[in-house]
């Protein structure tokens, strides 16, 4: 059994999922989303346009109702499996109405992080296709690989609904999140393929509830950045910022909670070893959270703010994450 490159594809699934929250942060912070207003080509085309000449004269309108067509097609697949409520939400939606500007640097800014997507996906098909050895001498690896994989599927499809429906609450939150479950399947199947584990039970409780927190605070973390999204532009900076209540009071008390609880864990954790190493870098992604949060509501720090925030709320997930799984195969 080829074990090697089963846990080299497997590292990078990991490592390719993670760098889509960062090129998603770039999406985010430079207002991309809808760079690109179809799926999966961006304006008709593989590779996008690089000036509005070489789009037709009616090019909005006609994306516009090309979104409003996909998007018919999928409230009516929604009533099918009964979510009656969401569907007349998306049917409803202001947003499904609007009609988008060709700018270039968004469009290939999109056009990068679906190509990163694509890459991702192949990487990842590759690592459930060499997940088969384990079948039968370690049925857990193959499992969590495959919901792995169904994940990052799952994640592609809400991609198309989420550019479809012009980026409607609820889809965008739920888009972010599949991320996190794909990213920790694969670290599960990491752990179980690997006869090596740095095990440091002096900490258990303590990275355990510390895990709690964080996935806690990526949810709540979510609902904010998505309800900012929807008001920003609408409202005043202090009126997004009162509607963001009390969520955001609830992220911020998240992350002084997480911060205080991984410290406790790095001076908890034995000395020169990985785990520790990996506590000091979570140590210092949560001390720059609570220092760049704030700067988040600050029209002049918005763009680079967004991008660190997401990209290092995610480095705090993945790194605690991976120190907990050590745990899965202790026995008293």
């Amino acid at each position: 059994m080829n074990s090697k490159n089963y846990r080299l594809f497997n590292g990078l699934s990991v490592f390719f999922i993670f760098m889509l929250f960062v090129i998603g942060g770039l999406v985010r912070s430079t207002g991309s989303g809808m760079g690109c207003p179809d799926w999966p080509k961006c304006f008709d085309q593989y590779v996008p346009p690089t000036t509005e000449g070489d789009l037709p004269e009616n090019y909005e309108e006609y994306y516009k109702n090309q979104r409003l067509k996909k998007t018919k097609r999928f409230t009516q697949l929604l009533h099918l499996f009964g979510f009656k409520e969401k569907a007349k939400e998306l049917q409803q939606a202001k947003e499904l109405n609007e009609s988008h500007k060709f700018n270039v640097i968004k469009a290939y800014v999109e056009y990068v992080n679906r190509l990163w997507g694509a890459l991702t996906g192949l990487i990842v098909f590759i690592c459930t296709l060499l997940s088969i050895q384990y079948f039968k001498l370690n049925w857990k690896v193959f499992f969590f690989t495959f919901l792995g994989f169904i994940a990052v599927f799952f994640n592609a499809l809400l991609g198309a609904v989420v550019v479809n429906s012009n980026l409607i609450g609820g889809i965008v939150t739920a888009h972010f999140i599949a991320a996190f479950a794909a990213i920790s399947f694969f670290m599960i199947a990491y752990r179980y393929s690997s006869n090596s584990s740095e095990l440091n039970i002096q900490t258990k409780k303590i990275s355990i509830a510390l895990m709690f927190f964080i996935s806690i605070q990526v949810i709540i973390g979510a609902f904010v950045r998505e309800s900012y999204d929807l008001n920003y532009g609408i409202m005043t900076l202090n009126q997004t910022i009162e509607s963001l209540y009390p969520n955001l009071y609830f992220h911020g008390i998240l992350g002084v909670i997480i911060m205080s609880l991984s410290i406790l864990q790095l001076i908890r954790s034995p000395k020169n070893t990985k785990a520790m190493k990996n506590a000091k870098i979570i140590v210092v992604l949560s001390i720059a959270q609570i220092i760049i949060g704030p700067l988040s509501l600050n029209e002049s720090f918005l763009a680079i703010s967004k991008l660190f925030h997401i990209s290092f709320g995610a480095g705090i997930y993945v790194l605690q994450f991976y120190i907990c799984t050590s745990f899965l195969n202790y026995k008293k």
